[in-house]
């Protein structure tokens, strides 16, 4: 893409794949959301109405783009003089929106997108935070939902523009990348490629490939085919660059081919340490983290040794050895990290309460290997995955089967929260129904409480100071930690 901030609206029809109604202007404001615009801005808005129009009016945007216009949006556009652009695919408009506020705003600025099924918020906010301490001013786009790594909003473009006129110069950005993305259950093919295309990273981080997003993807080859489309996207870099892969998923590790025709990119592996195939990054339990052969941090100074962190921490370091930054700095900032919100948080000890954001099937089986070790009796509540399909909540059932059925203590509590989600999150008699079946046909012994609340009241009521409780699921279990706190059994 072109360094465009000037262009006219059916130039920019054409790049969106989209049709222009109302006036070709010149355009050159910032690309946002319809609430923030203001004089010039370009909104891009998934779907909009004629009130929307209006509103745009009012606010003096020069352009609106929409996949979805609704009722006589397209002649009340053209009455007020709005250009209005359609496009079947928002995501290219996000996409292209992305690429030209980064080069209006964060020009030379060192670039990271870290995407893969799980780990990847984890390994940005890592990133963040240790470029950050290293007095890098760092832009990015995670947080503790990861609603910040869609294409479907303007999010990231209107953040970089804020950024810029607070903060000053943008001198590194770490953006976690959804590897798969869509809306109303439609596939946006390619997200991955798109958006990494978009900022023009130097470097990009694999970090696993787990079947998730099952309401979009057909197959797990699919799933991969997204997924490798990072790879894709930093293959055609003229300049040098990085690709990390996690050597111990074999998919991931295979991606290495797509580039190994560009001498500029750089490929680290991270994994496991063995000393007979020592790779770039490697981890050997209750010593630390190598570089080849060579010991870099050791074990006390990382500031978690789950497997899982351990995994993002070995994909961070592989950019801070890219980019040469100091050592003892990175060790330093590694030895403060304080992880984002649910990310295997403990909240209690006597009885250990470990909140975690264990929404895929990988994701609880992780949990639960290394959260079991931590008490001698397992209790575990799960919160069941609201209007997100039977497909995902199959899966989940199935990883929950898979982690508890050679245990013979443990307690599994389900709750479908139902006094803290809203119509977005409810759990719907199929998905209840397909995750009880799985459980009940597996001899899995469990109990299922209508509200979170009182799913974790009587687990902890039922819990010793030696037991371990793991907090697991999404948006359900999300509100977790305030509910403990009303109740005065979490500081």
């Amino acid at each position: 893409m072109q360094n465009e901030t000037d262009i006219k609206a059916s130039q920019l029809a054409k790049k969106v794949d989209g049709i222009l109604y109302g006036p070709d202007r010149k355009l050159c404001g910032n690309y946002t959301f319809l609430n923030k615009a203001s004089d010039n801005d370009i909104v891009i808005r998934h779907w909009i109405n004629e009130k929307g129009i209006e509103i745009a009016k009012d606010k003096n945007v020069s352009c609106v783009i929409t996949q979805q216009p609704q009722g006589d949006t397209i002649k009340v556009a053209e009455d007020l003089h709005i250009s209005l652009i359609v496009t079947n695919h928002i995501e290219y408009a996000t996409a292209y929106a992305l690429n030209v506020s980064i080069n209006k705003y964060a020009t030379d600025a060192f670039k990271v997108a870290v995407t893969g099924t799980n780990g990847k918020s984890t390994t940005t906010h890592l990133l963040y935070t240790i470029f950050s301490d290293l007095k890098f001013n760092t832009y990015t786009n995670t947080d503790a939902e990861s609603e910040g790594n869609t294409l479907i909003d303007p999010r990231v473009s209107s953040e970089l523009s804020d950024f810029y006129n607070t903060k000053g110069n943008i001198e590194a950005i770490t953006l976690e990348v959804s590897e798969v993305q869509g809306w109303d259950d439609r596939l946006m093919k390619n997200h991955s490629y798109q958006m990494i295309s978009a900022i023009d990273t130097d470097a990009v981080v694999i970090t696993n490939a787990s079947l998730d997003h099952i309401n979009l993807v057909d197959s797990f080859d699919q799933l991969i085919d997204e997924i490798s489309g990072a790879a894709r996207a930093i293959k055609n870099n003229d300049k040098q660059s990085l690709l990390v892969l996690n050597y111990d998923d074999e998919n991931i590790r295979k991606m290495s081919e797509i580039v190994e025709d560009n001498s500029n990119v750089n490929v680290m592996y991270f994994g496991n340490y063995d000393e007979n195939n020592l790779l770039d990054i490697s981890h050997k339990p209750n010593v630390g983290i190598y570089v080849k052969d060579t010991l870099y941090v050791e074990e006390k100074d990382l500031p978690f040794t789950s497997k899982h962190f351990i995994q993002d921490i070995m994909a961070a370091l592989a950019v801070c050895i890219f980019k040469q930054l100091n050592k003892t700095n990175v060790i330093n900032s590694l030895n403060n990290y304080k992880p984002l919100a649910r990310r295997f948080i403990k909240l209690r000890e006597n009885p250990v309460i470990i909140d975690d954001f264990a929404h895929n099937p990988s994701g609880i089986q992780l949990t639960i290997e290394n959260g079991s070790k931590l008490g001698n009796h397992l209790l575990v509540v799960d919160a069941i995955r609201g209007s997100r399909g039977v497909g995902i909540n199959k899966e989940i059932a199935e990883a929950l089967v898979l982690s508890l059925k050679d245990k013979d203590d443990y307690t599994l509590v389900l709750t479908k929260s139902m006094d803290v989600v809203n119509n977005l999150n409810t759990v719907l008699p199929s998905e209840e129904e397909v995750f009880t079946n799985v459980l009940n046909y597996n001899n899995i012994k469990y109990t299922i409480m209508d509200t979170l609340e009182e799913a974790l009241i009587s687990t902890i009521n039922k819990s010793t100071e030696n037991d371990v409780i793991l907090l697991l699921g999404a948006q359900g279990m999300d509100p977790a930690s305030e509910i403990l706190s009303q109740h005065n059994l979490i500081e």
